[in-house]
């Protein structure tokens, strides 16, 4: 029997997890009040999954209306700085690999850099029983750190315990502000008409006023990715009077390939390696598909009609309940004709749009 990555991480985890439960650090004691009244500088460590930047950066902006002269960085891995660098209420990003076990080489100097920045407060928006986000903010040297966990570790001073029963991923991480009495407020994704236009031009050329676009997103995300098969019965599904853009990343890009070629000219291939593009082209979208990816996340953030295909247990923390531009479609679903309902749902949702206008 075949054991994925995913599933060998989480075990591992576990195990870690479960050694550090009950464990004490000695350490100086800290004043909560006097770190968290004026903190110089602030180390955000994000969900490390898909979806954890776009879910997040409500509550990261949060923080820098909070603490306006503080110096905040925000660790997230390679594939995602192109998004963290867009992040205006960002001061520095800082790149860490996707560490398998928690040693090596590479980690050891991650920590490093960490401890010589000598962070005030560390705030850890990993899930409780994520353990990379976690060992790097005990690791990081922040007099204070704030985190999610159920049991008493050492890896947060500052300890919440999330709800016992599933939720929204982003209720859970406003759990942290409220804790803490941050004012949360609402974060839009556009860049200017202006800019947008250009985007578009360069990319759908003189028929962009005219077209009507999907957006299709078979980027890797949470769980395995769907196979070519699954993904072909959602393309050839879309209206023949429709383009879709198959956005994808490098992992997935043989299977956007092979799309290309079941659709022709009727599909745009964009590598999602750029945010102000992505984001660009997905406003021209009438609708948007995918699995529990960064884009899923992005896409309910900037209200477009969106189907997200997720794990059947999955589906009350990924996607928001009674949001009526999002529906979800489990992975058990995804048999015949799947292809055909996903495609009516994005035009029942665009429908009750314009009759909400």
């Amino acid at each position: 029997m075949k054991i994925s990555v995913e599933t060998c991480r989480r075990r591992i985890a576990r195990a870690i997890l479960w050694l550090y439960r009950g464990r004490t650090c000695e350490e100086p004691a800290v004043s909560i009040a006097e770190v968290l009244e004026d903190p110089r500088k602030i180390l955000i460590i994000p969900d490390l999954r898909a979806g954890g930047l776009f879910l997040g950066a409500p509550k990261f902006r949060a923080i820098r209306s909070r603490y306006p002269r503080a110096e905040i960085s925000l660790l997230t891995d390679a594939r995602r700085e192109y998004i963290a660098r867009e992040m205006p209420f960002i001061d520095d990003v800082i790149l860490c690999g996707d560490f398998l076990l928690p040693v090596g080489m590479k980690l050891r100097d991650l920590i490093g850099r960490l401890q010589r920045r000598e962070f005030d407060v560390t705030f850890c928006f990993g899930a409780p029983d994520g353990l990379l986000p976690a060992y790097l903010c005990y690791k990081s040297g922040g007099k204070l750190r704030v985190g999610f966990h159920a049991d008493d570790v050492p890896f947060f001073n500052f300890r919440i315990v999330p709800r016992p029963e599933p939720c929204y991923e982003a209720e859970r991480l406003s759990l942290l502000l409220r804790t803490l009495d941050i004012a949360e407020g609402e974060l839009g994704w556009a860049i200017s008409p202006e800019g947008a236009g250009k985007i578009l031009d360069r990319y759908l050329g003189e028929r962009r006023d005219t077209e009507r676009l999907v957006g299709i997103d078979t980027s890797s995300g949470i769980g395995p990715p769907l196979s070519f098969r699954q993904w072909r019965g959602v393309v050839r599904a879309v209206d023949e009077n429709c383009r879709a853009i198959l956005f994808f990343d490098f992992d997935q890009r043989r299977v956007a390939n092979r799309l290309k070629e079941t659709l022709g000219a009727r599909a745009l291939l964009f590598q999602t390696d750029d945010l102000p593009r992505t984001v660009a082209l997905m406003e021209a979208c009438e609708g948007f598909v995918a699995g529990n990816t960064d884009l899923f996340h992005l896409s309910v953030a900037m209200g477009l009609p969106t189907v997200g295909i997720v794990p059947e247990q999955d589906a009350p923390r990924w996607a928001p309940a009674d949001c009526p531009w999002v529906r979800v479609v489990t992975r058990t679903g995804m048999g015949e004709g799947m292809g055909r309902r996903i495609v009516e749902m994005l035009h029942e949702m665009q429908n009750s749009a314009l009759q909400r206008r």
